[in-house]
Order: structure tokens, then C-alpha cells, then sequence
């Protein structure tokens, strides 16, 4: 075996062994938890619930007699809406149906890692979306008519 090839092997094999150790290390998060689910998915629920209800408060029930800024908050509630709600649907995939079961909590730790990738995605857009928020509430609060529904 050339030296090339076995530095290949070796990486890949210690790229395994840490894989497997996450997984191991999250299944056994998972299957002690009382949620059943991991610290850091608890805390991002959480959170996103809490902005999934905020930005429901600000989406008025008839947008007809809102002025172009208002209804542009609006968008940006609805956005932030839509994206807490689609986080939310993909932590309760991934939640597991028996949190007691280890092979549940396996399988669970291990859709948490294949899903690592979409939460992130969905977590900046939101982030993106909230501060956007932010900005246009603050402005609105700051101008000498505030939005009143």
C-alpha cells in the first residue's frame, strides 16, 4: 500500500470513530434526557416557539387597510412565522417516538446529525428574518405614528 492510499485510510478511519463517537454520545444525550431529546434541539425549540407566537401577534387578521410599510412587517412576521414552524416540524422528526428506547434514541441521534445541516440553513434564514424584524419594529417604534391595527 503506497503511503498516500494509507494516510487516505487512516483519515478516514479516524473520521469514523469521531462520527461514531457524536452519534454515541447523542444517542445516550437523548435516551438520558426526561424531553428526549437533545440540550441544544430543547433550547432551540424553545426558542423558536416563543418567536413563532411573537410573530403570529404581529399578523393582523384583515391586511387590506394597512399602508405599504405595515404590510411589509407583515411579509417579514409571516416569514419568520413560516420558518419557526418548519424548524419546529423538523425537530419533531427527529424527536424520537420512545425516548426510553435506545435504539429510538440511536435512530434519533443519528437523524439529528443527518438533519444538522437543514436546522442550521433554517436557523440563519430565521436569524436573517428576526433582525429584519428588528430593525423595521424599532423603526416603527421610534417614528411619531406607530402601526395600530
Amino acid at each position: 500500500m503506497d503511503p498516500l492510499t494509507a494516510i487516505g485510510l487512516a483519515s478516514n478511519i479516524l473520521s469514523f470513530i469521531d462520527f461514531s463517537a457524536q452519534l454515541i454520545n447523542g444517542a445516550r444525550e437523548i435516551y438520558d434526557s426526561t424531553a428526549g431529546i437533545t440540550e441544544d434541539n430543547k433550547s432551540r425549540e424553545a426558542i423558536v416557539s416563543e418567536m413563532k407566537v411573537f410573530s403570529s401577534k404581529l399578523l393582523p387578521p384583515d391586511d387590506s387597510q394597512l399602508s405599504g410599510d405595515e404590510k411589509a412587517l407583515c411579509r417579514l412576521a409571516a416569514e419568520c412565522n413560516i420558518l419557526s414552524g418548519q424548524i419546529l416540524d423538523l425537530l419533531g422528526k427527529i424527536k424520537p417516538k420512545d425516548p426510553k428506547s435506545k435504539s429510538q434514541s440511536f435512530w434519533a441521534a443519528l437523524k439529528n446529525k443527518v438533519h444538522e445541516k437543514e436546522k442550521l440553513e433554517l436557523e440563519k434564514r430565521l436569524e436573517n428574518c428576526r433582525s429584519q424584524l428588528e430593525l423595521q419594529l424599532n423603526y416603527w417604534m421610534r417614528s411619531p405614528c406607530p402601526i395600530s391595527y
